[in-house]
C-alpha cells in the first residue's frame, strides 16, 4: 500500500469550455487537492489521537464486549479517523458518524492481502498474527471469551485503503467507471512482539518517549534553608560556614549539572540553543566550582553566593516548567503511522499515541525563545557574578517586584556585574532596573506597580555607621517603606543573641522586602552583609513607656536536685536505665500559674524539654522552657553559685505557681512558689522574700518589658557541679592524641581504618562486616562515636591502667574524668551506622545485624533522598 503523502503533486491543470479531460488530467488535479488537504491537517493542526477513541470493555448476558468511544484522529498520511457505521445491510457508499461508540462481541483472523500495508504489518514479507474485532454475524465470526488473553493484547485503528482490482469488480466495466478506492476501519488486536514492530518504525512516538523519559528526570530543585541564631551567625567564619552548608547540602548544584546536561543532550535539536550558550551549559559544573569552591580562611560573602544559588535553581525550575509546557511537534515524520493509530491496552498499558499539535496551535516561536531566554540566564548568572567591594560603587536601592506585566522588574541585583543598557541574558525584557542605573534617572522617583521589595547593593566593606545613616537618609528622603538596625558581629553580641531569638525568620535577600526590616551586619564597623524580615520590628519596650521598674527578685530550691539533673541527662551519653522507659525528656507539669489574682492557664500545662537540652545546659534549659511557654509572665532564671531557682517580678505584684516533675512517675507531689513562701504538699517552707500586701491586677505591658530586660539569653552550666571538668576533659583527649604511646604500644587516638582499632573492637567489626556481606544487601557501613573523635577506651587500655597508682598519668585521669561525668567505667561499645541504598531493604537488615545488637549500637538509615541532608551526613564517622 502506497501513502498518499509518499509523493505530492505541487500543480494542476485549468480546463477550457468542452475540453476533452483525459485521465491524468483528472486524476492530477483530484490529487492536488487532496494532498494539500492532507498536508493541511498534518502541517496546521497535528497528527495523533486529538480526543476520545478510548477503548473499555463491557459485561453483558451474553459476554464482555469491546467498546471504542467515538473521537478523532490524524495519521501521519493525513487521513483524519472518525468511528462510523454502514446506513443500511445493502452497504451503501455513505456512512453514519453521528454514533458515540462502536461495541463488537466477536473476532477473526485479520489478512491484510489487499492493502499490503508493508513493512507495518510484515516482518520478512510474512503478515504476523492479527486479530481483527467483529460481530455475530460477520464472515468467520467467533465469540471473544474463545481468544485466550485477549483482554492483554495491543488494540489498533487501521484505514485499510488499496484499489479495487478489476478482477473483482464483478459485472461493473472498472474501465468505464473508474477503479474504486476502497477505505476501511478496522480494530485490530496484536501481540506485544508484533505491536513492537510498528513502535520501532514509529520515529514519532519513539521521541516521544525519550522526551517523556528525560523529562521524568528532571525535577524542580531547592535549596536548604538558613535559620540565623546566637551560635551560627556569631563571626565571619561562622557566616560562612552556616551558608556553605545550605549550598553543599542535598548536592543540589550537582543535581542541576546533571539535569543541565539532560536538557542540553534531549532538547537541543528542537530548541537550537546557540553555541556560546551550549558551551556554558556544557562547563556548567567548572562554572559553578569556581563561584562556590572559595572556601578559605577569608570571609568569601557566601551569603551572596547563596543568593546566586537561588537565582540559578530559580531559572533552571522554570527551564524545566517550560519544557513540560512545550509540546510542539513540527513537520512530523510521515512515516511513523500512515494509516493506523496504536490504542493502548485494555489496562491503560501499552503504546497510546498522544496527540503531537503542530505549532500553528500555539506560539511555538515565543515559547521556544522563552527557554533559550533561561538557559542564556543561566550562562549570565554564572559569568556575571561578582563580589564588588570598592567603595567608589555607590550606595544603590533600587526597586524590584516580581509581577510579570512591569517591564522593569525584576531587577539586577549588585552582585551581577554589567553595564548599563546590557540586560541580555537576564530576561527577554530589555527593560530591568540595573544596580548601575544612570545618575539623573533615579527609579526611587518613580511610584512602580507591582513593586515588593528593595534591592541594596555597594555597602560592602564600607563605614557601617555611616552607610546606616545613609539608607536612614534614603528612606526619609524617597519614602521607602522599610526600616534598618544595624549590628555589629565584634560589638553587639548580646543584642544580636536577642534578636535572632525573637525573630528567627531573618534571612538573606540581597535587600528587604517592602514593608520589612533591614538589618545591616558589620565587623568592625565594616559592613559584611545583610539580613531582613518580611515585617517591621516593633519595640515593643518603648510602647510602655520608661523601662525603670521596681522589681523583686526571689530564690528557691528547684523541685528536683541537682543531681537527679545530672544523673538523668548523663544517662543519655552512658549507659541506659536498668530498669522502666529511658526517658528522653524533662516533664515538667504546671498545675497552677496566677498573677495578681488572674489565672495565666486554664489548666495544667506539661513542658517537654530534652535529655539532650538537660545535658547540655542543665537548668537553664528549664528555665528558659518556661520563659518561651510563658513570655508575659514571670521571668525564671538559675543561680548557679547558690545553686537556686529565681523568680523575677514586678516589687508589688503576687503571683503563684505551682510544678510537679513527672518524668519518671506521675505520682510526685506538687511544688507551689509564690512571692512569700514554697509549699511542698501540706509542708511548708518560709524563705527570705519581699512580702507584698497591696493586690493589683495584671498587666501584660509590664511583663513584656520585664521579659525584654531581665530574661537570660543563652545561659549554660558555667558555674555548675561539674565547673571546668568539661574543658578538662577535651583537653585530655586532646592529650591523648599526641600521647607516644598510642603511637608505639596502643592503636592510634584517630583510626583512619580498620586495622587501626584495639584487637577487641576489630573483631566485632570483622564479624559485622563478614555478615553484611553474605547478605549481599547494598549498603555502606560507618563507625561512629567515642571511637572516632578520639574519646574511647579499650579493653586492653583499661586491663593495663586500672591498678595504677601514678595519678598524673594522662590515661589515669582521663579514665577517672570519665567516670565521673559519664558514669563511664567500661570499655566504649562499637557505634557502628549503616547507610541502604533502598529503603525496602531495612526489613532484611534488621534481621542480618540482630545478632550484634549486644556487642556494638547499631543504627540504620534510609538512602538519601534529593535536597534531604541525613544524619550520617552531619557527625563525625569513618567509612568502614
Amino acid at each position: 500500500m502506497s501513502n498518499k503523502l509518499s509523493s505530492v503533486i505541487y500543480q494542476y491543470r485549468n480546463y477550457k469550455a468542452d475540453q476533452v479531460l483525459t485521465h491524468t488530467q483528472l486524476n492530477e488535479t483530484i490529487a492536488y487537492f487532496e494532498d494539500q488537504d492532507r498536508l493541511t491537517r498534518i502541517a496546521l493542526t497535528g497528527v495523533g489521537i486529538v480526543h476520545g477513541l478510548t477503548i473499555s470493555t463491557r459485561a453483558t448476558e451474553g459476554g464482555d464486549q469491546f467498546v471504542v468511544k467515538q473521537g478523532v484522529g490524524i495519521t501521519t498520511d493525513g487521513d483524519l479517523i472518525l468511528l462510523h457505521e454502514q446506513l443500511s445491510e445493502e452497504e451503501p457508499k455513505e456512512k453514519n458518524i453521528a454514533i458515540d461508540e462502536l461495541t463488537f462481541t466477536h473476532f477473526r483472523v485479520f489478512s491484510d492481502e489487499y492493502a499490503r500495508y508493508s513493512p507495518y504489518f510484515y516482518i520478512d514479507e510474512e503478515q504476523f498474527p492479527i486479530w481483527e474485532f467483529c460481530n455475530e454475524g460477520d464472515t468467520d465470526a467467533k465469540p471473544l471469551s474463545d481468544l485466550a488473553n485477549w483482554k492483554g493484547m495491543n488494540m489498533v485503528a487501521y484505514l485499510e485503503c488499496y484499489p479495487k482490482s478489476q478482477d473483482i469488480c464483478g459485472e461493473i466495466n472498472c474501465d468505464n467507471q473508474g477503479i474504486e478506492q476502497i477505505t476501511r476501519l478496522h480494530f485490530l488486536m496484536l501481540e506485544d512482539a508484533s505491536i513492537q514492530n510498528l513502535v520501532n518504525l514509529d520515529e514519532l512516538l519513539l521521541k516521544k518517549i525519550k522526551i517523556t523519559e528525560l523529562l521524568s528526570e528532571l525535577s524542580a530543585l531547592q535549596l536548604m534553608k538558613v535559620v540565623h541564631n546566637a551560635q551560627n551567625s556569631s563571626d565571619l567564619a561562622a557566616l560562612d560556614k552556616l551558608y556553605i552548608a545550605a549550598i553543599d547540602n542535598g548536592n543540589t548544584l550537582d543535581e542541576m549539572a546533571k539535569g543541565l546536561s539532560i536538557v542540553l543532550e534531549g532538547f537541543n535539536s528542537i530548541l537550537e540553543i546557540e553555541d556560546d550558550i551550549q558551551h556554558s551549559i556544557e562547563i556548567f559544573k567548572e562554572l559553578s566550582d569556581n563561584v562556590f569552591n572559595q572556601q578559605d580562611e577569608n570571609y568569601n560573602f557566601y551569603q551572596y553566593r547563596y543568593l546566586l544559588a537561588k537565582d540559578l535553581i530559580s531559572t533552571y525550575n522554570a527551564i524545566i516548567d517550560a519544557l513540560n509546557k512545550f509540546d510542539f511537534w513540527p513537520n512530523p515524520e510521515i512515516t511513523s503511522f500512515p494509516k493506523h493509530l496504536l490504542l493502548g491496552k485494555l489496562d491503560g498499558t501499552g503504546y497510546r499515541h498522544d496527540f503531537y499539535k503542530s505549532p500553528a496551535l500555539g506560539d511555538y516561536v515565543h515559547d521556544r525563545s522563552e527557554i533559550n531566554s533561561l538557559l542564556s540566564k543561566m550562562q549570565f548568572l554564572l559569568t556575571s557574578f561578582e563580589i564588588k567591594t570598592e567603595k567608589e560603587e555607590g550606595l544603590r536601592i533600587i526597586p524590584d517586584g516580581k509581577k510579570k506585566h512591569n517591564p522593569l522588574f525584576p531587577s539586577i541585583p549588585f552582585y551581577y556585574k554589567t553595564n548599563e543598557g546590557d540586560f541580555s541574558g537576564w530576561s527577554s525584557d530589555a527593560n530591568a532596573i540595573s544596580f548601575y542605573y544612570a545618575m539623573g534617572n533615579n527609579p526611587l522617583l518613580v511610584e512602580h506597580e507591582g513593586l515588593d521589595s528593595y534591592l541594596i547593593g555597594g555597602h560592602l566593606i564600607t563605614d557601617g555607621e555611616n552607610t546606616y545613616q545613609a539608607i536612614s537618609s534614603m528612606i526619609n528622603q524617597f519614602g521607602l517603606e522599610f526600616k534598618i538596625y544595624h549590628f555589629d558581629l565584634a560589638h553587639n553580641q548580646n543584642e544580636l543573641k536577642k534578636l535572632f531569638k525573637d525573630h528567627p525568620s531573618c534571612s538573606s535577600r540581597g535587600g528587604v522586602p517592602k514593608s520589612g526590616t533591614y538589618i545591616l551586619l558589620s565587623y568592625d564597623n565594616k559592613v559584611v552583609a545583610d539580613l531582613s524580615l518580611s515585617y517591621r520590628i516593633v519595640d515593643e519596650t518603648g510602647l510602655i513607656g520608661s523601662s525603670h521598674i521596681r522589681v523583686a527578685s526571689c530564690s528557691y530550691p528547684w523541685i528536683s536536685s541537682l543531681k537527679f539533673l545530672n544523673n538523668l541527662s548523663r544517662s543519655i551519653k552512658g549507659s541506659a536505665r536498668k530498669s522502666g522507659a529511658q526517658p528522653t525528656t524533662y516533664r515538667l507539669v504546671v498545675n497552677n500559674y496566677s498573677i495578681n489574682g488572674q489565672s495565666i492557664i486554664n489548666g495544667a500545662v506539661t513542658l517537654e524539654i530534652p535529655i539532650e537540652s538537660i545535658y547540655n545546659r542543665r537548668m537553664h534549659a528549664i528555665t528558659e522552657a518556661l520563659n518561651e511557654r510563658f513570655p508575659k509572665g514571670l521571668v525564671f532564671d538559675y543561680d548557679e553559685s547558690h545553686k537556686r531557682f529565681v523568680i523575677t517580678r514586678p516589687f508589688d505584684d503576687v503571683f503563684s505557681i505551682s510544678f510537679s516533675d513527672n518524668t519518671i512517675s506521675i505520682n510526685k507531689p506538687s511544688y507551689t512558689y509564690t512571692q512569700d513562701e514554697m509549699v511542698k504538699s501540706d509542708r511548708t517552707f518560709r524563705l527570705a522574700a519581699t512580702r507584698c500586701d497591696e493586690l493589683r491586677k495584671y498587666r501584660e505591658a509590664t511583663y513584656l518589658q520585664l521579659q525584654t530586660e531581665f530574661a537570660p539569653v543563652d545561659k549554660d552550666d558555667d558555674n555548675g557541679e561539674f565547673k571546668g571538668k568539661w574543658k578538662q576533659w577535651y583537653n585530655l583527649i586532646e592529650d591523648l592524641k599526641v600521647d607516644s604511646r598510642f603511637k608505639e604500644n596502643f592503636k592510634p587516638r584517630i583510626p583512619e581504618k580498620v586495622n587501626d582499632l584495639p584487637g577487641s573492637v576489630q573483631r566485632i567489626i570483622r564479624n559485622v562486616q563478614s555478615a553484611l556481606g553474605s547478605s549481599e544487601i547494598g549498603h555502606k557501613l560507618y563507625l561512629t562515636g567515642d571511637w572516632v573523635n578520639g574519646s574511647w577506651a579499650s579493653i586492653e587500655m583499661i586491663h593495663d591502667y586500672k591498678n595504677s597508682t601514678d595519678t598524673n598519668d594522662v590515661i589515669f585521669r582521663f579514665l577517672q574524668l570519665r567516670s565521673l561525668l559519664h558514669g563511664k567505667d567500661q570499655a566504649s561499645k562499637a557505634s557502628l551506622v549503616v547507610v541502604l541504598d533502598r529503603e525496602i531493604d531495612r526489613g532484611e537488615m534488621t534481621k542480618t545485624l540482630e545478632p550484634f545488637t549486644e556487642m556494638a549500637d547499631i543504627y540504620i538509615e534510609v538512602p538519601a533522598k534529593s535536597g534531604q541532608p541525613r544524619g550520617i551526613d552531619s557527625i563525625q564517622k569513618l567509612q568502614l
